[in-house]
């Protein structure tokens, strides 16, 4: 039996079904946007009587349509071809939902002057449509002839529409899984590091109160002996002694109240909550300590300059400590300007928080020293105990405040104190 040679028209149907075949398969395959619509574009020109074509999507940004993908098009050129939503051959096709076949592009009003001038004929435009959302429109053209595009060249322009709003679809999808899969990974990263400082905190606290412990039993052991030093040491002041023994006695007099000050740190060290908290002027208890500072400032040749503002809020401590923390960064600030300088005390305040800054034109203070710098018994100085700055922490720490540090080598450091304002205030 003889078979029957395939009609041309079965060859093209038979030409259409193999495109659609591919273009299917290569887009369920696939997650590159730009060559899939291009291929999407390439079956098209295939197996339709068209001479070029474009292929739209949404552009929020610029609330207009854009080329995403073009056949015979001139690249120097998609730039320029952009349309609003409701505008043109496309913009109908969007506006109303469904396909739109121009057979006589010169008797239409909707085809774009410059698409008539370029010599286009026929047109066809559908829409590309994915769970009731247009995301885009695919727009065919011939020049050869008017009545280019009949209702097969629709369905199969249809199919590869389709098979076009199914892909955009799928790659916002993917798009938005992927936002949410780095915004997820981001706040996974940013709990895990809350996390790891947490954890570092407590381990700190662990380790200060250890040390806290050890300082308070060092202290109580050195408090004995050095009870009976001073008592013999008073004795000895009313001893007639050589001019070389008062020397001598003066200098075992220092040494010895350097020790008790270092005693007296590891107790305060211990006990840095101590007292109840009170309103406290912020600005009165800079003054008083300034002039308790102040023949250090001026044996240093350090200026102290103050902007305090006379709104500031009052804050919620305990006076007597707040006083040693402000003492003890003015008088480390004189410490690092041997040579003169000036210290700067800016406070401000923002919503429930009060800032007091102490900023030096001292030398700095290295990076590699700035991580252990609040840490008990770390310190850069010769003749330094460590607990200055370690106890000035725990008290603002215990206040719901913090101490922080800025420095840059060679340009300085500031100190900042913030505390909660009185809410009573």
């Amino acid at each position: 039996m003889e078979s029957t040679p395939p009609t041309n028209h079965s060859w093209e149907h038979t030409k259409a079904l193999a495109a659609i075949h591919e273009a299917g398969r290569e887009i369920a395959a696939s997650l590159d946007l730009e060559r899939t619509l291009r291929l999407v574009m390439q079956k098209a020109a295939e197996t339709l009587p068209m001479d070029a074509g474009v292929l739209f999507v949404r552009n929020e940004a610029l609330q207009r349509y854009v080329v995403a993908v073009s056949h015979n098009i001139p690249p120097e050129q998609e730039e320029s071809i952009t349309f609003a939503f409701n505008e043109g051959v496309p913009g109908w096709a969007i506006q109303h939902r469904q396909p739109l076949i121009i057979e006589d592009a010169r008797l239409d009003s909707r085809v774009h002057p410059k698409v008539v001038a370029a010599g286009v004929l026929s047109v066809l435009a559908v829409p590309l449509i994915c769970r009731e959302k247009i995301v885009g429109v695919l727009t065919l053209f011939c020049q050869g002839e008017t009545h280019a595009f009949d209702a097969v060249a629709l369905q199969l322009a249809q199919v590869f529409a389709d098979q076009a709003a199914v892909f955009l679809e799928n790659a916002r999808l993917v798009g938005e899984l992927r936002s949410w899969a780095a915004e997820l990974e981001a706040r996974v990263a940013e709990r895990s590091r809350q996390l790891e400082e947490k954890q570092a905190q407590i381990v700190r606290a662990e380790k200060l109160a250890a040390v806290g412990r050890l300082a308070a039993s060092v202290a109580h052991e050195i408090n004995n002996p050095l009870q009976a030093i001073s008592l013999h040491l008073q004795l000895l002041v009313d001893e007639a002694l050589s001019s070389g023994g008062e020397r001598r006695l003066a200098v075992v007099q220092q040494e010895f109240d350097r020790i008790a000050a270092i005693v007296e740190r590891l107790l305060d060290f211990q006990r840095p909550q101590a007292g109840q908290p009170q309103p406290v002027c912020v600005n009165q208890t800079l003054a008083y300590v300034i002039s308790l500072a102040e023949q250090q400032l001026q044996r240093t040749g350090v200026r102290c300059l103050q902007n305090l503002p006379d709104d500031l809020p009052d804050v919620l401590a305990v006076e007597s400590q707040l006083k040693q923390v402000f003492l003890n960064l003015v008088l480390n600030a004189a410490e690092a300007m041997p040579g003169g300088g000036q210290l700067t005390i800016t406070a401000t305040h923002q919503a429930d928080k009060v800032f007091i800054k102490f900023t030096d034109t001292g030398p700095g203070i290295p990076l590699e020293n700035r991580a252990h710098l609040f840490e008990p018994f770390y310190t850069t100085k010769t003749d330094g105990s460590g607990l200055g700055l370690a106890v000035c922490h725990e008290i603002v720490a215990s206040h719901g405040g913090e101490l922080t540090l800025d420095s840059t080598p060679g340009a300085g450091a500031t100190f900042t104190v913030m505390l909660m304002a009185n809410e009573g205030v």
